[in-house]
């Protein structure tokens, strides 16, 4: 992996444990079905417009503006 996608994909790692922590003070900790959606973000799979799950995941949004803003 270049220096580059290693980059990228710690951006990705940290968005996605953004979610998850807002998720967790919300009260409502993501499903093991939400964290596996998350594992594939995190690994490039898909990108987070399409992530299937997420009406299922009420942090969502904040995985999406924590992207935007450390873009």
């Amino acid at each position: 992996m270049s220096q580059a996608e290693e980059t990228t994909r710690l951006k990705r790692q940290r968005c996605a444990e953004w979610g998850v922590a807002v998720a967790a003070l919300g009260g409502t900790p993501p499903s093991p079905e939400i964290i596996s959606e998350l594992q594939r973000y995190i690994d490039g799979e898909i990108t987070l417009a399409e992530f299937a799950l997420a009406e299922d995941f009420p942090a969502y949004q904040a995985v999406v503006t924590r992207e935007r803003l450390v873009a």
